[in-house]
C-alpha cells in the first residue's frame, strides 16, 4: 500500500527542523511524499492576519520546492472559520482513499492530542509519528502514549531522529534582535522574511 505523511503546523517561519524530520520521516516509513499544510484559523490564536497566513504558506512553498517528494495543501490556509485536525484528516482520506496516511507531530503534541477535536475518532483513522532525539527517554512520554494507545486505540509511532534544536519562536526572537539565521533557515525563506520585513516589531506573530 502506498503511504503518505501528512505535516501539519504553523511553520512561522518554516525552517531547516521542519524539512530534516520530514525527509528523515519519508526515508524511514517509505512514504511516497510527504504534504505539508500550514495551520489555518487556530481557535486558540485570534491575533493572525489573513496577510499573515498568506506569507506562512509562501514562506512554505519557497522552502520545499527543491525537494521532489515534498507538496504543499492550502486546505486549512484557504478555509473560512476555524481549523480542526479531524477535518483536514477527513479531507485527505477522501483525497487518498488508496493510501496510507502517516500524521507527522512533534512529541509535545502527544500531551495535547486527545483534547482535540473529536480525538478518538482522529487517533483511529490515522497512524502517527511523533519525532524524539535518539536516546531521549521520557517517562511522561511513554506514559501519555501508552495511555493514548488503551484508551483511544491510537497508533503512535516513536521515532527517533537527530533531531535539530531549533524552533520557529527562537527565530522570530533572533530576527528581532538584528542577529543572524544564516543556515537556519533555507536560503529563499531568509530572502523573502528580509525582503517583507517579517518579524521586526515586538508583536508577537
Amino acid at each position: 500500500m502506498k503511504k503518505v505523511g501528512l505535516f501539519g503546523g504553523s511553520f512561522n517561519p518554516i525552517h531547516i527542523g521542519h524539512l530534516w524530520i520530514a525527509e528523515s520521516t519519508r526515508d524511514a516509513f517509505q512514504l511516497e511524499k510527504v504534504i505539508y499544510i500550514p495551520a489555518g484559523k487556530n481557535p486558540y490564536k485570534t491575533h493572525e492576519t489573513e496577510e499573515e497566513r498568506h506569507h506562512r504558506y509562501q514562506m512554505v512553498q519557497l522552502g520545499i520546492e527543491s525537494n521532489p517528494y515534498f507538496d504543499i495543501s492550502d486546505v486549512e490556509i484557504n478555509k473560512s472559520g476555524n481549523t480542526y485536525t479531524i477535518d483536514t484528516i477527513h479531507y485527505f482520506m477522501e483525497k487518498f482513499p488508496e493510501y496510507k496516511l502517516y500524521f507527522i507531530t512533534g512529541s509535545d503534541l502527544m500531551f495535547q492530542i486527545n483534547l482535540w477535536k473529536e480525538a478518538k475518532t482522529l487517533m483511529e483513522s490515522i497512524e502517527i509519528v511523533t519525532a524524539v532525539r535518539p536516546g531521549y527517554a521520557d517517562k511522561d512520554l511513554e506514559l501519555q502514549i501508552d495511555f493514548l494507545t488503551r484508551n483511544y486505540q491510537a497508533k503512535i509511532h516513536l521515532f527517533h531522529t537527530p533531531e535539530l534544536d531549533i524552533s520557529s519562536s527562537e527565530i522570530r526572537d533572533r530576527i528581532r534582535k538584528g542577529m543572524t539565521n544564516h543556515y537556519l533557515l533555507p536560503t529563499k525563506v531568509e530572502d523573502y522574511i528580509r525582503k517583507n520585513q517579517l518579524y521586526c516589531s515586538n508583536h508577537e506573530k
